[in-house]
């Protein structure tokens, strides 16, 4: 497998991975006629999955780092994406403390 084989499959894996869980949080978002513990359990749901999905990719990440010789720039982009997803993750816990605040 070479380098831009590797490089294409991870984005891919990010390219389908954050797309369901964005839109799931949109629809709960935009849906009023849930309960508070309907709504917590939802955002508890969203948040595992981007957590299983960041500790997918860093498990992924060390895969290829101690198996395969790549380059010093793919190394650096591969850590690059899965930096991407933090702050997506903390979005999250903003976005629940304002449902919270409106419906608790």
């Amino acid at each position: 497998m070479s380098n831009t084989d590797i490089a294409l499959a991870l984005l891919q894996m990010i390219a389908l991975a954050i797309p369901p869980v964005a839109v799931l949080v949109k629809m709960l978002r935009k849906s009023d006629n849930i309960k508070w513990r309907t709504r917590q359990f939802s955002f508890l749901l969203a948040a595992g999955s981007i957590l299983s999905f960041l500790g997918g990719e860093a498990a992924v990440l060390l895969y290829f780092f101690n198996n395969l010789n790549l380059p010093h720039m793919l190394r650096v982009a591969m850590v690059l994406i899965m930096a991407a997803l933090v702050p997506f993750a903390l979005f999250m816990g903003v976005l629940y403390r304002e449902h919270q605040l409106e419906y608790a």
